[in-house]
């Protein structure tokens, strides 16, 4: 019966050695890991918030690349329009020195060639890109939104970017809303290319009035243009606050994630402080509840 009783004690001790050793595990490893569980099964309730938490802090990290995204589009539609802006301005003024009358036709001839590099350089600009798409035309899949012609290669789709849980965000311009439309009958009627290249037309044959007629049509030109890059900027402004709410919405989810899930480190080590005291009397008391000899049991 004595020793009966006696396994039924070494056995009742080292369940309670376990179960101390055990605390001083888990002590050890929220301070090694710096995290409250690494199971579910340890907490499932904070386990649950956690999981909750980082599938909303995933869907706002991707509503952040995306808006990156759409900041990019945005920033290249945006240079692209103010150097256009600039061509056209550029195209302008040779136009008002080919009005000169007093042009030779060496001197008419030059402005003309300038003209028509503009023209160039400004189908050039329509066809920027992002990521080898061109800004300018639409939602087409085309390599270019213009050929070497001027000839709109896109459609009337728009590029649009998820930034918020629940609106789209165009981030693209038109083509033929920055350029203009082609027209067969008057050239002055049709793209900023058509405009140019006629006023190139003008200076080189040296007629006054149409030179006039096409540096009113490059005015309507730069005010499309201008409307345009005021669009993309108001858009970039609105981004701007999306963004802001965005970054407000990842901190405290952040936050969340990190009061459910990480350690209190002054906290965890007074727990592993007193797992340690715990451990260590546990293992005193078992030493001397089991320090019997032989003798004890032939008594």
């Amino acid at each position: 019966m004595e020793r009966i009783t006696t396994l039924g004690n070494t056995t009742a001790v080292r369940d309670v050695i376990l179960a101390s050793q055990g605390r001083l595990a888990e002590a050890q490893e929220q301070i090694a890991t710096g995290v409250r569980f690494t199971r579910s099964s340890e907490s499932p309730s904070d386990a649950a918030a956690y999981l909750r938490n980082q599938r909303s802090l995933d869907r706002l990290s991707q509503l952040q690349r995306n808006s990156s995204n759409a900041r990019l589009w945005l920033d290249t539609t945006d240079t692209a329009l103010r150097d256009a802006v600039g061509s056209v301005t550029q195209a302008r003024t040779l136009g008002v020195q080919g009005a000169n009358d007093t042009n030779s036709p060496e001197a008419r001839g030059a402005i003309a060639s300038q003209l028509r590099s503009i023209a160039q350089e400004m189908i050039t600009l329509s066809n920027t890109v992002v990521n080898g798409r061109p800004v300018f035309a639409g939602n087409a899949d085309t390599a270019i939104a213009y050929d070497a012609s001027g000839n709109y290669q896109g459609d009337g789709g728009q590029v649009v970017r998820a930034v918020t849980p629940t609106d789209t965000f165009s981030v693209a311009a038109s083509g033929p809303a920055v350029f203009g439309t082609a027209d067969g009958t008057d050239p002055y009627n049709g793209t900023a290319f058509q405009v140019i290249n006629e006023l190139a037309d003008a200076v080189e044959a040296g007629d006054v009035a149409r030179i006039r007629e096409g540096i009113e049509a490059l005015d309507v030109t730069t005010e499309r243009v201008q409307a345009e890059t005021g669009r993309i900027g108001g858009l970039a402004a609105r981004l701007d606050e999306i963004d802001s709410r965005n970054q407000d919405s990842q901190i405290a989810t952040k936050s969340q994630i990190s009061d459910v899930r990480d350690v209190d480190m002054a906290e965890a080590i007074i727990r592993l402080k007193a797992a340690e005291t715990s451990y260590e009397a546990t293992l005193s008391a078992a030493g001397r509840s089991l320090s019997r000899s032989l003798l004890d049991f032939l008594r």
